[in-house]
């Protein structure tokens, strides 16, 4: 029976396996939670019925096995009677032009899981283990990935993809003395602990991957230079692997390390600044401030006085000007984003290369999108000023930078930005305010359907009802809701962001009833990640909205479970 998916963060999954009578979750333990029939091994089977997962006999062959003997092994494996058998022993070669080959076994023969051999040389080789991890996945959704690892690996492998670990090896040595837990190694016992120390791990790795956190706990338990090493590749090479898995952020992200800056939500938000962020129209002046530690920006201290010094310079004027916010490593908010940018990171004043290029070049890209004319104010200290000379430079625009002493909200630094603003003389209308004020729902729209699905859910045309939670209508018809930062779309609002985007939509050809099945998606937008609002389309109507599952791309291939979670039928 074939995996469901049940939860993603990144390419690790919950998934659900139904097995005759039982199931079971994943990620899980080979030989704990199910058995795996280890043929040729010295732990012989009883009968192959006995046992869940019954692996196909096949050849061992080596990582470094030259080509004429792959080719050799293959042809073998062709003429291997498969029936009765639902795993199919795949060897890891550095070869990987020969996966193609494997492939085709596999989907010949419908196999359930996979058994990848040689794991424990391949996470030696980083580059080779992410690729053959990756085409995997993405070949064979529904097909369970089995490795064999040492439980200090299980957060890492689970991460990239792997479903369930043999623990036969766990039983040839053991662990004696070590473990660990979510924030440091500690000490078990004195006895043979192999087991315990595998059943407790995946115990770990699934509690995190429940919660959201299971990026963050592979970033606590860098044991190796492996784990460091196939991260990076992972991060540097496979970026969009990761992020086409990751749901947007829904809890606050926490930056630990310099391998945090490479997460996939800093990738994903660095190109939607690029691709899905548009200035107001009305924009006559640009403002570049600093982050703070609390999120949004707007509730801290820093910046409230900020604001209080802009408003005191311009007064209606505010209405014309538009903020920007520079900060490690999302590198650019633009304050109407400011709820969506939930990230906690260590401020030490302290900036990397890694982190000041990547932001700069942002800044001047996002710099771009206003009129040449538009003058650019900035407000900043520290790394922070570098940071803009560096967009200035690379964007060609004149940056007028205040007189910073002491730390930006000094008494000196916040009168030196009232004058240095009293020097443009602005005045808003009324409606400048109101439309300001629907820019900053409409913004957040933008985020997560593309630019324009703002537009398409409150054009000026449109109204808001409520005080908190504000209801938005277009003639007289509710298209969403939004309440800082959280929206939500009716089917009406769906189809007009779907009649102007052609975006987030599952297409079917069957009467809704209740959430969509993969198995009834006949195609989707690839631009869909988990968690993410989508429209269910029939015949270019949209029939219902819901909460997606899985990626566009995996609602396409999988054949097992729930595509789309759905929430309001039309």
């Amino acid at each position: 029976m074939p995996m469901e998916v049940i939860k993603h963060e990144g390419p690790g999954r919950l998934g659900l396996v139904r097995l005759g009578d039982y199931s079971f979750r994943t990620p899980a333990l080979a030989g704990v939670d199910f058995t795996l029939s280890p043929f040729n091994s010295f732990f012989h089977p009883s009968e192959p019925g006995d046992y869940d997962f019954n692996l196909a006999p096949s050849i061992p062959l080596g990582f470094y096995t030259p080509a004429e003997v792959i080719e050799k092994a293959l042809g073998r494996l062709w003429s291997v009677n498969y029936d009765g058998f639902n795993a199919f022993y795949l060897p890891a070669l550095r070869r990987t032009e020969y996966l193609e080959d494997f492939f085709k076994i596999i989907e010949r023969y419908n196999f359930e899981a996979v058994y990848l051999g040689n794991s424990k040389i391949l996470v030696k080789e980083y580059r080779y283990f992410v690729k053959i991890l990756r085409a995997l996945r993405e070949r064979f959704p529904n097909l369970m990935i089995i490795a064999d690892l040492e439980p200090f690996f299980y957060p890492l492998a689970v991460y990239l993809g792997v479903d369930a670990f043999d623990t036969r090896s766990l039983k040839l040595y053991d662990f004696e003395g070590k473990g660990f837990t979510q924030y440091s190694p500690f000490l078990w016992g004195k006895e043979p602990n192999s087991l315990d120390f595998a059943r407790e791990t995946i115990l770990l790795v699934r509690k995190a991957l429940e919660s959201g956190k299971l990026r963050y706990l592979v970033e606590n338990l860098f044991y190796t230079q492996y784990h460091a090493g196939i991260l990076r590749i992972a991060d540097l090479e496979h970026a969009d692997y990761l992020e086409k898995y990751t749901p947007i952020q829904k809890e606050t992200v926490y930056f630990i390390s310099d391998a945090s800056i490479r997460r996939p939500e800093v990738k994903r938000w660095h190109s939607r600044v690029l691709e899905r962020f548009t200035p107001p129209k009305n924009t006559e002046l640009v403002l570049l401030f600093p982050c703070s530690a609390k999120k949004p920006y707007s509730f801290s201290r820093s910046h409230t006085l900020y604001r209080r010094a802009v408003k005191e310079a311009l007064g209606s004027g505010t209405a014309r000007v538009h903020e920007l916010i520079l900060t490690s490593p999302f590198g650019v908010v633009p304050r109407e984003w400011e709820w969506l940018a939930k990230y906690d990171i260590v401020v030490t004043g302290h900036w990397s290369e890694e982190e000041i290029k990547p932001a700069a070049e942002l800044l001047a890209k996002t710099l771009d999108k206003y009129p040449k004319d538009v003058p650019i104010v900035a407000h900043l200290d520290e790394a922070y000023v570098e940071i803009a000379k560096l967009a200035g430079e690379l964007s060609g625009r004149e940056i007028v930078f205040t007189r910073v002493e002491n730390g930006t909200t000094s008494k000196e630094s916040l009168k030196s930005l009232t004058e240095t603003l009293k020097e443009f003389e602005l005045e808003g209308s009324k409606e400048d305010r109101t439309y300001r004020y629907f820019e900053n729902i409409r913004k957040v729209f933008d985020f997560y359907f593309g630019a324009g699905a703002g537009e398409a859910v409150l054009p000026d045309n449109g109204h808001v009802k409520g005080s908190k939670m504000l209801r938005l209508f277009v003639g007289g018809q509710q298209t969403g809701t939004f309440r800082d930062g959280v929206i939500s779309v009716t089917p009406f609002g769906m189809q007009r962001i779907y009649d102007s985007l052609k975006a987030y939509w599952v297409k079917i050809d069957f009467d809704l009833r209740g959430d969509v099945f993969a198995v009834g998606v006949n195609e989707a937008d690839e631009k869909i990640r988990p968690d993410d609002i989508v429209g269910v389309v029939r015949n270019d109507k949209v029939v219902g909205v819901g909460k997606a599952v899985l990626s566009g791309e995996e609602m396409v291939k999988t054949k097992k479970g729930v595509a789309v979670k759905v929430r309001k039928r039309a």
